[in-house]
């Protein structure tokens, strides 16, 4: 049921809020204890994962303790005064950064400052209260962390990377036209570059969660063993961006090529291209000739630069060896995609693939 409920309306997240805080008021209304502080801690305790859930958690207890203790100290000297709430809320914010709790430096200063308004006196005893209230709240929001909806982020991980390879197929496309084309459109192709970099940087932060949350659940081993493939294939896909960046901001005309050399350029670019969007599970034996093909060629303007090399200060790699470079360079990261890719085939595929190539 609350599967249902989390693909059709609310995320895992939002539902395990809702959750925590519905139990949160129960435990507080069972031990006769104000709700609204523990509320507060229990909504936000609930993190990405389990594990910085109760990290976290601990963290922000600790925190609110501080800015609680301040509070009341500071109210029982100047009562209900600005002096009070401002210097709670400075003491309370200097104290976490010293102490290296940043990630409660936020729950504890709102928890300072408001106390003050509701407390009339017995200090001490509201303090030992509040204590209580924020430790209702944040266990009971790490358990709902812990063992309702956890989080699996493996689905997500996989349906990112296959859209990655597609927006690198689809960026070194547009980037192949400007270099030995006349399409015009450099600014958009920085634009798709930066959604590229931005999108893989978050299908790498999930890998993080989804490992940092198996130390608390129970997993098989060909679910790790996929985990690692994917955790390879991003890495990887993180080097294939980087050289995509390189090709990106390298400046050249296309009137520098030669048309044997634009050909060969070209369908070496359309090879790549269909690699990528076939998520690198095939490379086929003429993508090697292309390669061979320019490999040789990057090695002829090298050995051309060398022989006329000038006597003042000069650039080692020429526009037209540095996007071959970056070219050699993605498919060797093909290469390596190829491999990882090929352990996850059937054993059918993995034949009718070998029979291609021979």
């Amino acid at each position: 049921m609350l599967g249902n409920i989390q693909s059709k309306l609310f995320g895992g997240r939002v539902i395990k809020t809702g959750i925590a805080v519905f139990l949160t008021v129960i435990m507080c209304n069972l031990f006769d204890i104000p709700t609204i502080f523990a509320v507060i801690a229990a909504i936000v305790t609930i993190e990405p994962t389990a594990h910085d859930s109760l990290r976290k958690g601990i963290v922000r207890f600790f925190a609110s303790s501080i800015g609680s203790a301040y509070s009341m100290t500071l109210t029982s000297f100047f009562d209900h005064s600005p002096v009070s709430y401002a210097l709670s809320a400075m003491l309370t914010i200097v104290s976490c950064q010293k102490l290296r709790l940043e990630a409660g430096t936020l729950v504890a200063t709102i928890t300072a400052v408001a106390m003050i308004p509701i407390t009339e006196t017995h200090y001490l005893e509201a303090f030992l209260t509040r204590l209580a209230t924020t430790s209702v709240g944040i266990t009971v929001s790490t358990f709902v962390n812990f063992f309702i909806l956890p989080p699996n982020y493996t689905h997500f991980i996989t349906k990112q990377m296959n859209s990655l390879f597609h927006e690198a197929a689809d960026l070194l496309e547009q980037r192949a036209k400007e270099l030995i084309g006349d399409s015009k459109g450099y600014r958009a192709t920085v634009r798709n570059f930066d959604k590229l970099t931005k999108d893989l940087n978050k299908a790498l932060t999930f890998i993080q969660y989804q490992q940092q949350d198996w130390k608390y659940h129970r997993h098989t081993k060909k679910e790790m063993r996929q985990f690692h493939r994917d955790q390879k294939k991003l890495t990887i896909l993180q080097q294939i961006t980087y050289h995509l960046g390189n090709l990106i901001y390298v400046k050249t005309a296309p009137t520098e090529w030669t048309t044997d050399e634009k050909e060969k350029l070209c369908a070496a670019f359309k090879s790549i291209i269909s690699i990528l969007r076939n998520y690198c599970r095939y490379i086929p034996f003429e993508h090697y000739q292309l390669i061979e093909q320019l490999d040789q060629q990057f090695w002829n303007i090298k050995e051309d630069l060398t022989y006329h090399k000038p006597k003042k200060y000069h650039h080692h790699f020429s526009p037209k060896s540095i996007i071959l470079f970056e070219i050699l360079s993605i498919h060797d990261m093909i290469e390596e995609l190829e491999s990882i890719c090929h352990h996850e085939l059937p054993q059918k595929s993995k034949d009718h693939i070998y029979n291609n190539k021979n």
